[in-house]
């Protein structure tokens, strides 16, 4: 966790590493997971991708599993993180910046993409924003589907005292909610529900 004097401290990364799990079901969501983002990308007409929130690298990885042709650049917000998601993502430049004010000039990227990242964030039209005028052609978002995330997180006996919500999660979105979102700064072409989360496939207008 890293904090800054006078603000609310920011949960950086996965709370919980949910791909590097030693349990079955987590694993099987989390490889339906990777499938779905897979589908999404594996035929888009791109070269050049970006993705904010990198984290340990894994959606990075995913991606160049199926298109070790796309140019690939990690974010992430602290040295550490990026340290850490470059030794799993090796393929990838990173660099550390927050996703609210990226240093590449508009249009740097065929495809931007934010997965598990807006319910972390406290202003996620600005973020979105962000992701559009980076953006030439395509965007991948993924979020938790809420309330069933709560759901199941209550069901496993986590979080109780918050009413099931993952700390770090500021966020809330059910997939309807989301796609009216992204659909106010990209057009959503494809929206996918892989229980627990959603992935909305957008073009940029």
């Amino acid at each position: 966790m890293n904090s800054l004097p006078g603000r609310t401290p920011v949960i950086t990364g996965h709370y919980f590493n949910k791909h590097q799990s030693a349990n079955p079901l987590v694993r099987m969501l989390v490889n339906r997971y990777r499938l779905a983002l897979q589908r999404l990308v594996t035929d888009l007409p791109v070269r050049s991708a970006l993705e904010i929130g990198s984290g340990e690298g894994h959606i990075l990885t995913y991606i160049h599993e199926v298109r070790p042709d796309i140019h690939l650049v990690g974010s992430d917000i602290t040295l550490e993180i990026v340290l850490l998601g470059s030794m799993q993502a090796k393929t990838a430049r990173w660099c550390v910046a927050r996703a609210e004010k990226l240093p590449f000039r508009d249009n740097s990227f065929e495809l931007t993409v934010a997965c598990e990242v807006l319910e972390h964030v406290v202003d996620p039209k600005v973020v979105l924003t962000e992701l559009q005028r980076l953006s030439k052609g395509y965007c991948i978002v993924s979020v938790p589907n809420e309330p069933l995330w709560r759901v199941l997180n209550i069901a496993r006996g986590k979080y109780l005292c918050d009413w099931g919500n993952t700390p770090g999660h500021t966020q809330h979105w059910s997939q309807r909610s989301i796609t009216r979102l992204v659909d106010r700064y990209f057009y959503v072409s494809e929206v996918v529900s892989v229980l627990p989360w959603t992935f909305i496939l957008a073009l940029k207008g």
